[in-house]
């Protein structure tokens, strides 16, 4: 137990992580990560406020947390508010900042502590790049091959249609800028010596890899998510402000999973790797995930201001200095179920 007149009381963990009483917007709460994400928070008495464009799930997710926890002291009086918004939209984003803004009135609560932009898609995977026919180095390579092989990639990535492209791109890059701005004020006003507040973006590790994971144009746009942290917390640290960014590997979500979600919690399944290489030798739980979140939005924190933190159990390390196969050199990536994600929603 917790005593406040032990000098090592702030060592422990119920002090270390504390995040009751604070005010938390997550985007793309609905679901996969960004639903781990929130039931972190509001689990331990945060007030967190879930963004998305579908509202029956936005409702679902609510409901099935209040059923979860129908003591309200089991979770320090956390709670999840459903609001409607799309990322990509100006309009729709200060609709929802502004019902968020006279929710906090009503609850006489000010400012909001901590902004968690996870939204995002991922497109259509690009299946070969011309790598799956052979496991022969590139210096054994016929010319031949290598001609077909040169024709396979260029193929393959023309296939991409400016549509494919300006979706992963406007979600992905243009939805998470305007998401961190958008909540700028309520940060600002949420800000104290006791807490900075801060955003936290949801990148991935397939910012740094390169190799194309799902397409290169996911890739990319990650790229500029983990710069975009950066940037804003170089900006705006001088004004009471924080930005910390999260590059998740392969964890349990509506993109990496063909297996049904726990009807109890909502929470994905993957009983395997997809292949990985991955250090660990599995998958990322979701508790891991919302564990990586806790620790950024938790008081003790404070101290992390432009903080990547990659959390895939080791598997950028393994990325092969050479390319026999697309699938072997970065297996954790490569999923053969993803058509029919190609038009996926937020997560």
């Amino acid at each position: 137990m917790t005593t406040t007149n032990n000098p090592l009381s702030h060592f422990q963990v119920s002090t270390l992580f504390n995040v009751q009483d604070l005010t938390c917007v997550v985007t793309g709460g609905s679901s996969g990560l960004g639903l781990y994400a929130a039931h972190a928070l509001a689990s331990n008495g945060a007030l967190v406020y879930i963004l998305g464009r579908r509202q029956s799930l936005l409702d679902s997710t609510v409901s099935d947390f209040n059923r979860l926890f129908p003591d309200t002291s089991l979770r320090n009086n956390g709670e999840l508010v459903a609001v409607q918004a799309d990322i990509t939209s100006k309009t729709s984003l200060i609709s929802a900042r502004e019902f968020i803004e006279s929710d906090l009135v009503k609850r006489d609560r000010k400012g909001v502590q901590v902004l968690v932009c996870n939204a995002g898609i991922a497109g259509k995977f690009l299946r070969s790049y011309g790598q799956e026919s052979s496991s022969s180095s590139p210096d054994t390579k016929s010319q031949e091959s290598k001609d077909q092989e040169f024709g396979e990639i260029v193929e393959e990535l023309w296939s991409f249609t400016e549509s494919d492209c300006s979706s992963i791109l406007e979600t992905n890059i243009t939805g998470n800028y305007l998401s961190a701005l958008c909540f700028l004020p309520l940060l600002k006003e949420g800000t104290s010596p006791s807490y900075l507040s801060q955003t936290i973006l949801i990148s991935s590790n397939a910012a740094w890899s390169k190799l194309p994971i799902l397409n290169p144009i996911y890739n990319i746009s990650k790229t500029a998510v983990s710069h975009l942290g950066q940037i804003l917390s170089t900006m705006f640290c001088d004004h009471g402000l924080r930005t910390n960014v999260i590059e998740p590997g392969l964890y349990p979500s509506d993109l990496t999973s063909t297996e049904s979600r726990d009807p109890v919690t909502g929470h994905y399944k993957l009983s395997h790797t997809n292949g990985a290489n991955i250090p660990i030798g599995r998958c990322g739980k979701p508790e891991e995930h919302a564990g990586a979140v806790l620790y950024l939005a938790s008081r003790n924190s404070m101290f992390a201001n432009g903080t990547t933190m990659r959390v895939d159990g080791g598997a950028l390390q393994k990325v092969s200095k050479t390319i026999p196969s697309l699938s072997k050199a970065f297996p954790c990536f490569c999923y053969p179920f993803i058509d029919r994600h190609y038009s996926m929603g937020f997560r």
